[in-house]
């Protein structure tokens, strides 16, 4: 299971449904690796632009030697995908500069059929007997089928689910042909396939080592030891990086809380058994939150929540529940309690550091107000710009 205490917010969206989940995540990584994983050279500019335009220029080269009904409605097909293909490619893109997440069912699946449309489309081409277009389509379908396993690495499955719509049909169609020299084609047919296979898994493995590798060294740095919490410079990275992207605005509210009857536990009980209850303490809460919510572990035995997409009322649930399971502890740990500063942000959009600091300086506040109060409650404002 990916470790919801440390995601990576970007703007790479996982699949929803169910067959592409399957055919493109390994969900034994962490989400964000396999997001990356899954971006892949698929959403290049150059890679997109290379193969449809090498397809749209061997269906042409094909309707014009044989305007036939077939070679018309392969090339229409293609120019079709290649639109759409181009248009979705365009439209990813500038979502991903404003932020937002891309439809990842939609890149795949026109990709597929690309695949399916070029692997048969090349079939209809060794059909036809042209000596022309037979010479033509048995390179490009090699080089294609190639391209897709290497592009595609970091997803096994895709890739020779590509691999086997390109190439694939044009092997179907050998024993249709007067020629018997093309079943030398047909025979080879397995060794490649095992040979790209080898190649995209062990590029798989290279990419999933050397990202584990960078994820692992992120955690270390952006992780308290302790708790296994973000520290505080991880919370500000993972807490800007979801500035609101689209025209509506994005409400944020931000929790300071803080122990009630922490130096009591470390005086009368020790410090092995503070750092147990802390530890406690930060699963009690991570358990109780969303993946989206980004929890620290702000110094001593200060915690620091960011709840994204949260009204004002959904986010005094959360605080008046985090409240109750901390006094759960008490059977566990006697007169452990926990205060709470509320702050609500109306619109999360164009955050930066120096806002950021304000608004959690203001929660602060809010803490000191309910630890005025009797402990063990939380207050809240509203951010003061």
């Amino acid at each position: 299971m990916p470790d919801k205490r440390y995601m990576h917010h970007n703007v790479y969206s996982m699949p929803n449904w169910r067959f592409f989940r399957w055919l493109l995540c390994n969900e034994r990584l962490p989400l964000n690796i396999q997001r990356r994983l899954i971006s892949g050279p698929n959403v290049q500019t150059a890679t997109m632009w290379s193969g449809t335009l090498s397809t749209l220029l061997l269906t042409l080269i094909g309707l014009y030697r044989h305007p036939t009904p077939l070679f018309w409605l392969w090339c229409l097909i293609t120019l079709t995908l290649t639109i759409y293909r181009v248009g979705l490619h365009y439209q990813i893109r500038q979502q991903w500069r404003r932020r937002i997440a891309n439809p990842a069912d939609q890149i795949y699946l026109v990709n597929l059929l690309w695949c399916a449309t070029t692997g048969l489309g090349t079939a209809l081409c060794l059909l036809s007997g042209d000596a022309v277009l037979q010479v033509l389509v048995i390179p490009s379908m090699v080089v294609f089928a190639s391209l897709a396993a290497c592009y595609s690495h970091g997803t096994p499955r895709y890739a020779m689910l590509q691999v086997m719509l390109l190439d694939l049909p044009l092997k179907l169609a050998v024993p249709f042909q007067p020629e018997p020299w093309f079943w030398i084609f047909v025979l080879q047919g397995p060794f490649f396939w095992m040979g790209l296979y080898k190649i995209i898994r062990a590029l798989d493995d290279l990419s999933i080592q050397a990202l584990l590798g960078e994820y692992h060294s992120q955690r270390r740095a952006n992780l308290d030891p302790l708790t296994e919490l973000l520290n505080r410079e991880g919370w500000y990275r993972e807490a800007l990086a979801i500035r609101g992207p689209g025209r509506a605005p994005l409400p944020v509210s931000l929790l300071f809380s803080d122990l009630d009857g922490f130096k009591h536990i470390n005086d009368t009980y020790g410090h092995m058994t503070g750092d147990e209850l802390l530890r406690d303490i930060a699963n009690a809460m991570s358990e109780a939150l969303r993946n989206d919510d980004i929890l620290a572990r702000w110094g001593g035995d200060e915690f620091v929540i960011l709840l994204p997409g949260t009204s004002p009322e959904a986010s005094r649930s959360v605080a008046q529940r985090l409240i109750d399971i901390t006094a759960d502890t008490a059977h566990a740990y006697p007169g452990i309690g926990l205060s709470i500063g509320l702050v609500h942000c109306q619109d999360w959009r164009g955050m930066d550091r120096d806002r950021l600091e304000r608004l959690v300086a203001q929660a602060d506040q809010s803490l000191y107000r309910a630890k005025r109060q009797g402990k063990g409650c939380f207050q809240e404002l509203t951010e003061q710009v």
